[in-house]
């Protein structure tokens, strides 16, 4: 992407807070939003997830590097993106599956919204040097403050798949080739943090249509905790440099909400 990426997995809360789907009301919240495509890859096994643990030794893929290289080529000049998704939430600890679905908007190079349906109505937003989760039924607003740092790991995992700079991305993660493993027709890289003690989950996989187009149809993110959230994106409806109104990305929610600032 294009411009000065302040981020990539908000910083070990944020990660949780804004790229998570709304868990059940009352309950811990886990990450992140995504849809549904027409052609649906294969859901990303917790076995793949597995396969390869950070580890101080652990290499770039040089595969897994190109592919990355390619998406920034195609959407790099591009500057936004919405579509729909649908979004499962596995967590084990509970015994529970959570599944959501909504729409996002995408401006580069760091505004960020998600908009969840009924009937977990939430809205995750990130915008300037803010990151908000709004929860409809609790009337509650929950803001995070950026540390100013110029880190990739600050960007909702979303925008990871619309061409943000390889180099990056590699600063802080290292990149794994999945190859065709989540099913014919695609392709898929994972990220894992360098830096574990930085980052609130163990990875997150970018699945990737094996055609010239290059679209990102799929986000899987695997917590410490073992919950695995794999985020859908609806191809049908996807929007690449269409116009959308920034009023999007303003923080205005309703007055009576109240605001939370998560340190």
């Amino acid at each position: 992407m294009t411009g000065s990426w302040r981020g990539g997995a908000l910083c070990a809360l944020c990660v949780v807070l804004l790229l998570a789907a709304p868990a059940a009301f009352g309950q811990k919240a886990a990450p992140a939003p995504a849809p549904a495509p027409a052609s649906t890859p294969a859901k990303t096994g917790e076995k793949e997830l597995a396969d390869k643990s950070a580890s101080p030794r652990m290499k770039n893929d040089p595969q897994a590097v190109e592919l990355l290289q390619r998406i920034e080529q195609k959407y790099g000049a591009i500057k936004t993106f919405s579509g729909a998704f649908r979004q499962v939430r596995k967590d084990p600890a509970f015994d529970e599956k959570i599944e959501s679905q909504g729409r996002f908007h995408i401006m580069k190079p760091s505004n960020f919204r998600a908009e969840y349906y009924s009937p977990n109505e939430s809205v995750n937003l990130i915008s300037g040097q803010y990151s908000y989760r709004y929860v409809k039924q609790l009337k509650q607003v929950e803001r995070y403050k950026f540390k100013g740092e110029d880190n990739v790991r600050d960007l909702n995992y979303m925008l990871l798949g619309f061409g943000v700079k390889t180099d990056d991305l590699l600063r802080v993660y290292y990149a794994q080739w999945l190859g065709e493993s989540m099913g014919k027709g695609y392709q898929a890289v994972k990220l894992v943090p360098r830096d574990r003690q930085d980052a609130n989950f163990k990875h997150l996989s970018i699945v990737i249509t094996a055609d010239d187009q290059l679209l990102p149809a799929q986000f899987s993110l695997e917590q410490l905790d073992g919950a695995l959230v794999t985020a859908n994106l609806d191809l049908k409806s996807l929007e690449i440099g269409g116009s959308i109104d920034e009023k999007l990305f303003r923080p205005d929610f309703p007055r009576d909400a109240q605001v939370v600032d998560i340190e």
